[in-house]
């Protein structure tokens, strides 16, 4: 989905619709002529979306943590149509497999002949031809691409409400011929429309009907007419599948007599089957070895699926099988870790607001994605904002050094410098120090020797106004508290409270035990007061980038930036230990931040974070072109025919650097503006993330176009994801970053709605 070659516009990725046949059992599907209500996309309640109708409903619903994602009951299968080809004269039909069966109405054919499906029908009165660019459930916006069409093009356009399919379709022109709409196709495209499709209105079908003819052993033709619109093809054993055009494909395949009197090819099968041969067609399993990029894989592809099922409904299938849709490849694409992936993400899916979001992707984004409008004007989305990528690299921050001294003490005596003093006067001192911090008053003793027993009854004293005393009690007691914590315990006390029994500061000492605690243990009892007290405050999130010296970094959908200032420690894990050293960042790598009266006082790498070689997993991260005039104006005459082309000047670019708008100057002051995508289908690049330079020389005049990134930059980087998979990141932390505050949902089937008796 979504490559290089797919969805040039936006216009064509517009459409939200549900057609999902819901939960089927094992026996032949119901038949696909009979008349079915199909499900449509209803907002419930604030948990999410109902998919309902009469046939099935299934409700999508948020999930909180992984825990709850891995408990939730696997997914019962949503049944879709795909469409694996249209306008055929005729399918020829696998020979002699006595498990595959024709079947039609009441009457079922083995496979044990040659046989040959053939149309039989004509057209009772000449069909007007149209474009079809876009299919939606927003009537506002499927008005406002044909009003931008009927400005921008000779052709008329307009939105027309679909009652059957409960979506707004975008169609252009009136065409006497198919030929004719093919050609205007190529006026559409300098638009940014470089995949709509032909459709006919107008002409009915006579005599809808299906020649079948089986070829004997003896050679003789066997001819049959079979009355209707749909055939389907089955196998009694589902684990072979069924062949077409030298695929195998699961679940069952329909032949469906379209408008134009041929032969449309779909398979039907469930929505996690469907994606087994998705996965691995977008993202190679043996390229990106990472399941956890896969899984964010097969939560956007099934997101994808969801989003935008239902635009082909007038063809007899809910989503194609190419890159206009998402590639898909049956059988003989499937992986075991590809199909691991999807069965441990099973029915999950992103969401933004309660609904499915759109999850563009693509293979690579040059180091920075970019904001959804800037590539796709007519688009819209909070949750599709540019990010920084791991493919820009890594970038190096390193704070004071602090020789010598893993986290935390390297931290702690940053906060309280090391003083001269014997053990016990030394740490007195600082608890005195973070006491007056806290606020608190000071003490009147000092602490006279490191024993356990003897430093806990002393802080208990000192902190006896901040501290909850029911963490000072015995260790028991402590313990039965954190397994069923107080109502008013909060990750504040759970954490100190665990600290504590950890620590043995609670036990009571063996006879004649006069161990004192060492620098380490006084380090962390210092830490750990310091965060229970709100001296110092700890914040997960995850690093974007350092620019102007400030850290731009993400935490729960929010993007803060701080100022760093020389003072502040780095540490960063090697094995089990956090040493002080400069940090290699990554985008979407974890950090821990620590602040102190507001300023960050370190930054924590707790990951211990590999290096990453995208190598062949991203060859086309940058490239550089040599285009002559006379290509770019050949390029240009592609999309706008006859324009007297001479120029181009870049007017706005987006926060990635891609390019949002650029003017075509011509001839006689003539001058076209192109928006998004448009710009890169105008010009023939790989990506709208360039830099040009005009070169005139003797014998050699063009323009050097020197770039970044392979696609449309919008949404999930693969190679990225790839890489943060490699450094540890989660299949949520991936979707996350690339998916600004969107949230994970699961679809859950429920039991199917009664049927409303008639009268």
């Amino acid at each position: 989905m979504l490559r290089p070659k797919a969805y040039a516009t936006a216009l064509l990725l517009l459409s939200l619709g549900l057609a999902c046949t819901g939960p089927a059992p094992r026996v032949r599907p119901q038949r696909p002529d009979t008349p079915v209500d199909r499900p449509t996309v209803t907002q419930t309640t604030d948990e999410g979306l109902e998919l309902s109708g009469v046939v099935s409903k299934a409700v999508v619903k948020p999930i909180d943590d992984e825990t709850e994602a891995e408990a939730a009951p696997v997914l019962g299968p949503l049944i879709l149509r795909v469409g694996l080809a249209t306008d055929l004269e005729r399918v020829d039909l696998p020979c002699c497999n006595p498990d595959v069966q024709l079947h039609f109405g009441d009457t079922t054919l083995r496979l044990d002949r040659r046989t040959v499906v053939l149309p039989a029908a004509g057209i009772s009165h000449t069909a007007i031809y149209r474009l079809q660019v876009a299919a939606l459930k927003d009537e506002r916006q499927a008005q406002g691409i044909a009003d931008y069409l009927n400005a921008e093009t000779d052709y008329p356009a307009e939105s027309v409400f679909d009652a059957d399919t409960d979506l707004y379709r975008v169609r252009v022109g009136r065409f006497a011929t198919r030929e004719e709409a093919e050609t205007a196709q190529g006026g559409l495209a300098g638009l940014g429309v470089t995949q709509s499709w032909v459709v006919s209105e107008g002409g009915d079908l006579e005599n809808a009907a299906f020649l079948v003819r089986r070829t004997t052993a003896a050679g003789a033709t066997e001819e049959s007419r079979w009355e209707g619109r749909w055939l389907d093809l089955f196998s009694e054993s589902a684990d072979e599948g069924l062949p077409f055009d030298r695929h195998r494909y699961r679940g069952r395949l329909l032949f469906f007599l379209n408008d134009r009197g041929l032969l449309n090819v779909i398979n039907e099968l469930p929505l996690e089957e469907y994606l087994r041969g998705v996965v691995p067609k977008e993202m190679g399993p043996e390229l990106y070895n990472e399941l956890e990029a896969l899984k964010a894989q097969s939560v956007a592809a099934r997101t994808y699926t969801l989003r935008n099922l239902g635009e082909f409904a007038a063809e007899g299938y809910d989503i194609c099988s190419t890159p206009r849709c998402q590639v898909y490849g049956g059988m003989g694409v499937e992986h075991p870790v590809t199909d691991q992936a999807i069965r441990q993400t099973n029915g999950q899916v992103v969401l933004y607001d309660g609904r499915p979001a759109e999850t563009f992707y693509s293979a690579t984004c040059g180091g920075h994605t970019e904001n959804v409008e800037v590539v796709f004007p007519l688009k819209r989305g909070e949750y599709l904002r540019g990010v920084p990528c791991l493919e820009s690299g890594s970038t190096a921050v390193q704070g004071d050094e602090v020789a010598g001294r893993d986290f935390p003490r390297g931290l702690v005596d940053q906060i309280f410098p090391p003083a001269t003093g014997d053990p016990p006067a030394l740490l007195s001192a600082r608890l005195e120090q973070l006491a007056l911090l806290a606020d608190l008053p000071p003490p009147s003793r000092r602490l006279g020797s490191l024993r356990r027993p003897e430093v806990m009854r002393y802080v208990a004293s000192l902190y006896d106004v901040a501290i909850d005393r029911r963490l000072m009690e015995s260790a028991t007691q402590v313990r039965v508290r954190l397994d069923q914590p107080p109502d008013d315990w909060g990750p504040r006390e759970r954490r100190f409270g665990r600290y504590l029994i950890n620590s043995a500061l609670l036990e009571t000492p063996a006879p004649g035990d006069e161990a004192s605690m060492g620098e380490e243990e006084t380090a962390q009892l210092l830490f750990e007061l310091g965060l229970y007290l709100g001296v110092l405050e700890e914040e997960n999130a995850y690093f974007l980038q350092l620019r102007d010296n400030r850290l731009h970094v993400r935490d729960n959908g929010v993007r803060p930036a701080y100022a760093l200032h020389s003072a502040f420690s780095t540490f960063r894990r090697r094995g089990e230990r956090l040493l002080p050293e400069a940090l290699e960042l990554m985008a979407g790598d974890p950090l821990l931040i620590y602040r102190s009266g507001g300023e960050i006082v370190s930054l924590v790498q707790p990951v211990d974070a590999p290096p990453v070689e995208l190598g062949r997993r991203a060859p086309r991260q940058s490239w550089t072109l040599w285009k002559s005039d006379d290509d770019v104006r050949r390029a240009v005459q592609t999309r706008y025919p006859g324009f007297p082309f001479r120029g181009f000047q870049v007017l706005e670019r987006g926060v990635s650097g891609r390019v949002g708008k650029l003017a075509l100057l011509g001839e006689g002051g003539r001058r076209i503006e192109v928006e998004g995508l448009a710009v890169r289908w105008t010009l023939d690049v790989p990506d709208t993330w360039f830099h040009v330079e005009r070169v005139d020389r003797p014998g050699s005049h063009g323009w050097v176009f020197r770039g970044r990134g392979w696609g449309h930059g919008v949404g999930m980087s693969q190679a990225g994801a790839f890489g943060m998979a490699v450094r540890g990141s989660s299949y949520r932390e991936i979707l996350e970053h690339y998916y600004t505050g969107i949230r994970l949902g699961r679809l859950k089937p429920v039991p199917p709605r009664p049927r409303i008796p008639a009268g």
